[in-house]
């Protein structure tokens, strides 16, 4: 065993997998181990050491006799049937799994054959040990061991194994047709794969922490509706980080790059773009730049996609209203125009107009702000009553209730319009919506 000073911090500071933000919050986070574990994600170890691997990948290394690393906070509520771990060998290996700290309660030996320099999956059955706030220790016992991930298997997790043999495999088959609806809000805990992420709650909420480059994969993500943009509940460690949105692939660049902002609290902030993807895709969100904690994210369907079906009502009514006041229709207009100039109300001419695209159950509506004023502008209000719609989340800006009224300002970085130029902002409601929506700008 090679002598090394004990690592009294977590190994994921070191690492550059950052959970700070959560472990600074009142309640510890907690670990979800049945859906897999970054090995690197640890509360304390001695003599092991986090390297990076050609291939990217972060894992305890050089765990030999004695050596070890522990796991606080480990929700084993469903209780433990087993342990697997991704890991390499040059030899044989043994990892003694303990309850507790190096010193605790041995649960079983995970013994490994050598790999020849490639990661494998070793198994081992173990003592249940059950409840939601467990501490377990991973000790080297034999040989010299790398660990890239680990797992647990639930309790009752052993008995389903006879039921494969009957034809559940064309069932596999129905799972394509459990599409994901993105228009409601997907959580980030149900993704289908996560490289480089882990499942934490804190404060009632649990989430997925992506570390730098590492990802979370949603299958089977159905557009119906097309994909106009995306918002996100998300904070960062550290200023300048973004969640890298991909369709299907990382082999092209990102559809869109969502920058995150908090560094605190969840905060939604969004992107808007323009693509005409419909039907069922994959959807990878990366974080770039440093530790991304994402709750959950939302698509907002395309611009183009609904309002198809609502001109062709439109054209039925027209034809009767034409024929008889044929020299009155020029008088209407000139009304219906003004209301359309209402929700653009110029006061201290800055001029806000709208866009509205409704689907039936829920609506955007994409906002612009311009300065008419013939100088700069610092600060900008907009004042939407309550009544005209129900705002389920936002981007570009901050949102707030004022008895009757939304009262709706900039961000920091938005604060200022330069003469001439415009601001755009944009909300995600639900419900149904009208044609005209009572607002103004300040």
């Amino acid at each position: 065993m090679k002598k090394r000073i004990p690592v009294v911090l977590s190994a994921m500071l070191a690492a550059g997998i950052v959970v700070a933000p959560a472990m600074t919050a009142n309640a510890a986070p907690h670990i979800h181990p049945y859906n897999g574990v970054e090995a690197e994600a640890t509360f304390g170890s001695q003599g092991v050491e986090i390297v990076t691997e050609a291939d990217g990948r972060k894992v305890v290394s050089s765990i030999e006799k004695g050596d070890y690393f522990t796991v606080k906070n480990v929700d084993l509520s469903s209780g433990l049937q087993s342990i697997t771990i991704t890991a390499k060998t040059d030899g044989m290996g043994v990892i003694d799994v303990r309850k507790g700290d190096a010193s605790g309660e041995s649960l079983g030996n995970i013994k490994l054959k050598n790999t020849n320099g490639e990661y494998q999956t070793f198994s081992a059955a173990l003592k249940n040990l059950e409840g939601n706030n467990e501490t377990i220790t991973f000790v080297g016992a034999v040989g010299n061991v790398s660990i890239d991930k680990w797992s647990a298997t639930a309790l009752n997790n052993a008995e389903p194994t006879p039921e494969p043999t009957p034809e559940p495999t064309p069932e596999p088959e129905a799972t394509p047709v459990v599409k994901v609806n993105p228009y409601e809000g997907v959580e980030a805990e149900n993704s289908t794969e996560k490289n480089a992420a882990v499942d934490m709650t804190a404060d009632g909420v649990t989430y997925s922490s992506i570390s730098a480059n590492g990802s979370l994969v949603i299958k089977n993500v159905d557009f119906a509706n097309g994909f106009g943009g995306i918002t996100v509940s998300a904070k960062a460690g550290r200023p300048k980080v973004s969640l890298d949105v991909y369709v299907d692939n990382r082999d092209s660049a990102p559809v869109a790059q969502i920058k995150i902002k908090s560094m605190k609290d969840f905060d939604n902030c969004g992107a808007k773009f323009t693509s005409d993807i419909t039907g069922t895709h994959d959807i990878i969100l990366v974080a770039n730049g440093f530790t991304v904690d994402l709750d959950s994210w939302k698509a907002i369907p395309a611009h183009n996609v609904t309002p198809t079906p609502e001109p062709e009502p439109t054209p039925e009514p027209e034809p009767t209203p034409e024929p008889e006041p044929t020299p009155e229709p020029e008088p209407t207009p000139d009304p219906t125009p003004t209301p359309d100039p209402t929700p653009t109300p110029v006061v201290g001419e800055k001029e806000l107009a709208y866009t509205i695209n409704s689907w039936g159950t829920g609506y955007v509506v994409n906002f612009k702000v311009q300065n008419r004023t013939g100088s700069d502008v610092h600060g900008w209000t907009v004042k939407i009553k309550k009544d005209q719609l129900n705002i389920d989340s936002s981007w570009c800006v901050n949102i707030a209730e004022e008895g009757d009224y939304y009262v709706i300002t900039p961000m920091e970085w938005n604060t200022n319009i330069s003469r001439g130029q415009t601001v755009e902002f944009g909300i995600l409601g639900n419900g149904s919506i009208g044609s005209t929506i009572d607002c103004s700008v300040q």
